[in-house]
């Protein structure tokens, strides 16, 4: 009986340090904000909020953390922080759908008489609220290839997640 209690706490120490020597991860909720309460999608999250999860999901930080990404389903403005502090997520990345953006909004040269719609991003601190990145980037499914901004979106969102202290 002696000999097993030291052998279980030798266990848990070691299983203890083996955990506290892995990365950790951090929580990211992803949200498409509805311009309209009676706005529906199908999905319920919308699909530029799925694509941006297919786009993270699975990755690691530089520091070896893995992301663990909640796709909340589209809400309002005012629904969103509540939900995400319900949830408990530490990072949101906040996606807004702009029909037809006539101007430049985003630093890129748009061809003469094109008219594409936009998607905008915010990636902020659900406890302080503050916006450490965001980005926009054009919308068309008429070109071929269609033109997304999923690709640079994570480039961009994994760049200044990996600079976090």
């Amino acid at each position: 009986m002696k000999l097993r209690v030291p052998v279980a706490l030798g266990f848990i120490v070691m299983t203890g340090c083996s955990a506290w020597s892995q990365p950790g991860s951090l929580s990211l909720c992803i949200v498409h904000t509805k311009s309209h309460s009676s706005d529906q999608y199908e999905p319920a999250a919308g699909p530029d909020a799925i694509a941006m999860y297919q786009e993270l999901a699975g990755r690691r930080l530089q520091n070896g953390a893995t992301l663990q990404i909640t796709v909340l389903p589209a809400l309002m403005q005012q629904e969103i922080e509540p939900e995400v502090h319900r949830l408990n997520c530490a990072w949101v990345l906040q996606l807004w759908y702009l029909r037809n953006a006539d101007e430049d909004v985003s630093g890129q040269a748009l061809p003469r008489g094109a008219r594409f719609d936009s998607l905008r991003f915010t990636l902020w601190s659900s406890s302080t609220r503050e916006v450490i990145e965001q980005g926009t980037g054009f919308v068309s499914l008429a070109t071929k290839p269609p033109l997304l901004p999923f690709a640079p979106f994570r480039k961009q969102i994994l760049k200044k997640l990996n600079r976090l202290p």
